[in-house]
């Protein structure tokens, strides 16, 4: 009796599966099953279900692996996730290359639905086990899974048909957004019609029907949609009505519905600060979304929060950021604060006309800001890194490393300090650009001694090399910041110029082995 692996799939919890590669579009069918790897050729249309280890490792063997994939008869490789093995990549590629699909099942339990028996492939209690494997998950983690395997970009609408979420080529999700546009359009030209986007009808849409929603319908009194290309085949249909379904369970009670809202924030979040969008519309349309304008020029800022050493205590930056939010009209700065990552992420507003002085307005609020958290949880420390004025909030991503880079090496080279502006780091900046085998070889050349004389003697050549140029060279204050005597500073610079050969009153070699140093700080982060 013949199968179909596709159909067989939407059986199995969707949680429990991992697809290793994309799977056909057009069904497949299977007449036996074969638990080991076969010596010879296949004489029927055969699934490989492997549970065994010894059989699992058997497909990163280059030689079997092509001939499974010349086999015509070989439809499909299932594989049990309890042997927590993995396959090598490039055997991988070979399997997708030559379209053979390979799903792991993370639980054996699940694993009969392909066997030839006359157990009921679903039992409806299996729904709450279901849901309870799709909250562990997450909605994202398996709508980015599902969306890869069957090839096609997936939108999530909110109830006003905005995006909340999306995943796909960005290529895809362009022609997707220009086709939702056509849509909302299409219904604002109407006039005087009791006809909704979501109920629109399919003739309606024929003409320019390259995407399709799948309604999810939560409790009767919200719907929300997802979008995916029109032209799947009826089983990938069924997959992502299955994920739109198990969506709206999830999202019954409100505070389900709010952790769902949250996640789709985080991801947006996460989009924001490490990729750069290609569409400011859609980052502005996506921020409106949250009660954020982002389409103001804005400053980044990223606060660090640690507890003192030896101090044992659980760290509660949610409690942190309301405080910011409450505070944040007594500073009188129009500003956006969130948690990301262990750290609050501030952007604030700065849309005047300002060259010098938009550094001071950020370092304004900074000093701000760390006093008034000082004071209301002393017992946490702070230190705040700050990026560029980033004009172009699409280049947002950029501001954010930026604000890290001066938050690491900051804490590191001024040591007294807690805030740290990108443009106080000056020729530094461009250090991340250069391998770190030529920053260090430059950094040995006139350094390697003074370490060394450290190491072995405890000499504090390089500390003093570093408080000299943070002082500028102004005897009496490097003397204090060391604890030690004018003389003795004056002692131990001479003897620095002797070792390396430097004379630090030479313009041109001072500069040399201030960038030494500073590469040397840069190297230890």
């Amino acid at each position: 009796m013949k199968k179909c692996l596709q159909e067989l799939l939407l059986h199995v919890p969707l949680h429990q599966l991992i697809f290793l590669t994309t799977l056909p579009r057009k069904p497949v069918y299977y007449e036996k099953i074969n638990e080991s790897i076969p010596h010879g050729w296949l004489e029927k249309p055969t699934l490989l279900l492997l549970q065994n280890a010894e059989e699992y490792m058997k497909l990163n063997d280059s030689n079997i692996a092509s001939q499974l994939v010349q086999d015509p008869n070989l439809i499909g490789i299932v594989l049990s996730n309890q042997t927590y093995l993995s396959i090598h990549e490039e055997i991988l590629l070979l399997f997708q290359q030559c379209s053979l699909p390979v799903i792991q099942v993370e639980e054996s339990s699940s694993l009969h639905i392909f066997l030839p028996t006359n157990v009921s492939l679903y039992s409806f209690s299996q729904v709450s086990m279901e849901l309870a494997g799709f909250m562990e998950k997450g909605f994202t983690e398996l709508a980015s899974r599902l969306a890869k395997t069957l090839e096609t970009p997936l939108l999530y609408l909110d109830e006003n048909n905005q995006i909340l979420w999306q995943v796909g080529k960005e290529e895809e999700l362009r022609e997707a957004r220009r086709w939702l546009n056509t849509q909302q359009k299409e219904l604002n030209n109407r006039q005087n019609t009791n006809v909704t986007f979501n109920n629109m009808s399919l003739a309606d849409m024929e003409s320019k029907k390259l995407f399709e929603f799948y309604p999810i319908n939560i409790a009767g009194l919200i719907r929300q949609n997802l979008i995916a290309i029109s032209n799947l085949s009826e089983w990938q249909k069924k997959m992502i009505d299955k994920l739109a379904g198990l969506t709206a369970l999830l999202l019954q009670t409100d505070k389900m519905f709010q952790e769902q809202q949250e996640e789709m924030k985080e991801h947006f979040i996460y989009d924001l600060l490490y990729h750069k969008f290609e569409s400011i519309t859609i980052m502005i349309s996506h921020g409106k979304k949250w009660g954020w304008n982002l389409e103001k020029p804005h400053h980044l800022l990223i606060i660090n929060v640690e507890l003192p050493d030896g101090l044992m205590m659980d760290l509660d930056l949610k409690e942190i950021t309301l405080h910011i939010e409450m505070e944040k009209e007594d500073i009188d700065e129009t500003m956006i604060v969130f948690p990301f990552q262990d750290q609050i992420i501030i952007l604030l507003e700065d849309e005047e006309n300002r060259t010098y002085k938009r550094k001071n307005l950020v370092l304004k609020v900074a000093n701000l800001l760390e006093k008034n958290l000082s004071s209301k949880f002393p017992q946490y420390q702070y230190q705040i890194g700050i990026g560029k004025w980033c004009q172009d909030l699409t280049n947002l991503n950029k501001s954010y490393q930026e604000a890290k880079q001066a938050l690491q090496f900051g804490s590191i080279w001024f040591e007294n300090k807690r805030i740290f502006h990108i443009n106080d780091l000056g020729v530094l900046r461009l250090l991340i650009y250069i391998h770190r085998e030529i920053l260090f070889d430059f950094s040995q050349e006139y350094l390697s001694l003074l370490i060394e004389s450290d190491c072995n003697y405890g000499t504090e050549y390089i500390d003093t090399l570093k408080m000299y140029i943070q002082y500028q060279g102004i005897t009496n204050e490097v003397s204090e910041a060391l604890h030690i005597h004018p003389n003795t500073l004056r002692n131990r610079l001479k003897k620095i110029e002797e070792i390396t050969g430097v004379n630090l009153q030479n313009t041109e070699e001072f500069i040399n082995i201030m960038i030494a140093v500073k590469i040397q700080s840069f190297i230890k982060m």
